[in-house]
């Protein structure tokens, strides 16, 4: 596995030994496992995980935090929204969709659309109002397409990327 680093405008690939495979795949299993559980796990010393640990967050590979379970929200509103935006203001549109609480997810695409947003809103009234003011008033945006979900079988966290 290759993390690829920025630094002062170039890309550094960082490789990750098989210790610290291990206690990202075991931190992503349970991310409230104790430094010992792990230690004893991958058969190495209680330090050692917490150095390491340490290190993968300090440099950027790993972030830990609450993730919402998306099965478990009361009345949770999804939407999927292809975007199509002047070829010039892609990048501002894709950076401020990145700044809305509600969007999880932004992308640019090669495809029927330019960019493609994910949104996840506490109710139907939020996720109209994100959709309807908030993206439709972008600067750039020409034409938006939303779908909106229905049943959840899937929403793995573990893919989200850590952003700077």
């Amino acid at each position: 596995m290759f993390i690829s680093l920025k630094l002062t405008g170039l890309l550094l690939p960082m490789k990750l030994d098989q210790t610290d495979k291990k206690i990202i795949q075991l931190l992503g299993a349970d991310a409230r496992m104790s430094n010992n559980q792990m230690a004893k796990a991958i058969a190495v010393t209680e330090g050692t995980v917490r150095n390491r640990i340490q290190k993968l967050i300090k440099n950027k590979i790993i972030k830990i935090s609450v993730i919402n379970n998306i099965n478990r929200m009361e009345n949770p509103a999804v939407a999927f929204v292809g975007l199509d935006v002047e070829t010039r203001s892609k990048d501002s549109v894709a950076k401020a969709l990145s700044k809305m609480k509600e969007v999880r997810f932004v992308s640019t695409l090669i495809g029927r659309h330019d960019l493609m947003a994910f949104v996840l809103a506490d109710d139907i009234n939020i996720l109209s109002k994100v959709l309807y003011e908030d993206i439709s008033s972008l600067p750039g945006v020409r034409f938006s397409e939303s779908s909106i979900g229905l049943k959840y079988y899937k929403y793995d966290y573990r893919w989200a990327r850590i952003l700077d």
